[in-house]
């Protein structure tokens, strides 16, 4: 029977560092995402569940369980919500030409512009924060950020490299 090799992300057991760090970017992703909300939500944009469906058509259309999936809803909630965006011309719904029982929502021009907008208020408060920090710092974070992405870009069955 094989064994799992310490490379293998199953075998990998974190050390206190990697906690830390790890806990420190966790604990920033909330605060920076009610931040963000509070803005776009004063500026009257559409509320982030609405968003976070739209963010997923950004790309492609998608078939609606594809979609749930996705977002992390069910079936039900999702159409709820896909109902309300194609009642405010966001999205559009359509059969699947390879199968007329999938459903395939597409976002529409008024959604993609409204995406941009939630995004535009979303980033400005964000940007005003990172504003006070030194060059040298902004410089160092978009350095780490950039390793952070990359490593998370890589498929979940190869080693992420080892970055200092």
């Amino acid at each position: 029977m094989p064994t799992a090799s310490p490379e293998r992300p199953s075998a990998y057991r974190p050390g206190a560092d990697d906690v830390r760090l790890a806990r420190l970017v966790l604990s920033l992703l909330p605060r920076i995402g009610r931040l963000a909300s509070h803005v776009a939500h004063e500026r009257g944009a559409i509320s982030l569940e609405r968003a976070r469906v739209l963010w997923q058509l950004t790309d492609v259309p998608r078939r609606s369980g594809d979609l749930a999936q996705k977002c992390v809803l069910t079936p039900a909630s999702l159409s709820e919500l896909v109902d309300s965006l194609e009642r405010d011309g966001f999205v559009r719904r359509s059969e699947d030409p390879s199968d007329r029982r999938v459903v395939v929502v597409e976002m529409t021009a008024r959604g993609r512009r409204e995406i941009e907008r939630v995004g535009e208020y979303m980033t400005e408060p964000v940007a005003k924060i990172l504003s006070t920090l030194s060059a040298e710092k902004r410089d160092r974070l978009a350095a780490a950020l950039t390793d952070l992405q990359q490593a998370l870009a890589q498929p979940a069955d190869k080693e992420a490299p080892h970055v200092r």
